[in-house]
């Protein structure tokens, strides 16, 4: 292979690598706090309880790293800065990487390794390939790249690595300090997150049945099944059960999002968020112990302006009804009422502790951090 066409494929190759690699650290340098969540979760599976319990910020510094390093990654190896140094740095990312994703793909205990945040989910598998792909491109990088000599001395080598350092690092505190600045989460400002009450329909369920002669499967409401039995008395003989399904058009559109008033099993979101009579607010604390002081000072005084004008305000929590009455006591909220909801789907709504979420006409109108109220 002459040099020319060498340098063409080394360009291309770089071009994906370094553009993949850009994609994925720009896309969790968005919700740092996302990423925070998902190496807690891995240091879980992977036994460091311990480290999390002794070092609670640990998730959040290496998410800072991972952000930071992959971005940086990728633009060293895109414009072909420091070669050699950052194909090896590359090199151990991508062992690392493909070998957790292994395990992920052969065990299934996180079911999304958040490579791509929440702009792109993927499955462990998927996540495993989409490593491989990559690893292929990187020994692809080594094969035709030209080893020319380092020039770590380079003012404009410098001042490009240290320019785009300080900006995703500054950009990873600013999405850390407020809610990310780009919203890929069920929850972001414009969705609708329930029906209006007009437009709730009762739920539906569906069966499948396969003719005992032709072969043919066919699905049926239950309407439908009615109206066949009546046509054919002899519809049980002909036709064989295989499966069912069940359809609710009415459900929140957030996994996992429920709320729970105390001593309840009923399910009130539905309810609260589909009530257009006015806005919702919803203070949400993630867990009663970790809250921001300085954020309940701002929080408290800005949800009672809001109930003061006719306004709904509610304050859900992960934490356990037993710490709710003295939470109640401490910051004089005895006239809101309060509803567990999982920390899963708290954290996915917003991001700092504690947060304000305004819901109006069942759309995301407006959150808020705790440092924007």
């Amino acid at each position: 292979m002459n040099t020319q066409a060498k340098n063409i494929i080394n360009h291309v190759l770089r071009f994906l690598f370094g553009g993949v690699f850009i994609f994925s650290g720009f896309v969790k340098a968005v919700d740092p706090m996302g990423t925070a969540y998902k190496i807690e979760e891995y240091m879980g599976v992977f036994g460091f309880e311990w480290l999390l319990n002794a070092i609670p910020s640990v998730p959040v510094v290496l998410s800072v790293f991972l952000c930071c390093m992959e971005f940086l990654i990728g633009i060293t190896v895109l414009l072909h800065i420091y070669n050699k140094v950052n194909k090896w740095v590359a090199t151990a990312f991508m062992l690392f990487f493909t070998v957790t994703t292994l395990i992920d793909a052969l065990t299934n205990n996180v079911s999304d390794c958040g490579c791509f945040g929440d702009a792109v989910k993927l499955t462990n598998w998927q996540t495993f390939f989409k490593n491989i792909a990559l690893d292929i491109l990187l020994v692809g990088i080594f094969l035709t790249d030209e080893n020319k000599p380092q020039q770590f001395k380079n003012p404009k080598n410098w001042v490009t690595l240290c320019a785009f350092a300080v900006l995703i690092l500054i950009f990873c505190i600013r999405n850390i300090m407020y809610e990310p600045i780009i919203d890929f989460r069920p929850w972001k400002i414009g969705n609708k997150m329930a029906p209006k009450e007009s437009e709730q329909a009762p739920a539906v369920t569906f069966a499948t049945y396969k003719h005992n002669v032709s072969g043919e499967e066919k699905e049926f409401s239950m309407d439908e099944l009615m109206e066949e039995s009546e046509k054919d008395p002899d519809f049980q003989q002909h036709w064989t059960f295989i499966s069912s399904r069940y359809t609710n058009p009415n459900e929140i559109k957030a996994d996992g999002f429920s709320l729970l008033a105390f001593e309840s099993n009923e399910d009130e979101s539905l309810q609260l968020l589909s009530d257009t009579t006015s806005s919702l607010y919803i203070l949400a604390v993630v867990d009663m112990n970790k809250v921001s002081e300085k954020g309940m000072q701002k929080a408290i005084p800005f949800l009672k302006d809001k109930a003061e004008k006719g306004e709904r305000v509610i304050i859900i929590t992960a934490s356990l009804p037993d710490m709710w009455y003295s939470f109640q006591e401490k910051y004089k909220l005895t006239d809101y009422m309060f509803y567990s909801c999982d920390d899963k789907a708290i954290e996915a709504m917003v991001r700092s502790n504690p947060a304000v979420v305004q819901i109006k006409d069942t759309k995301v109108e407006n959150k808020w951090g705790w440092r924007s109220l």
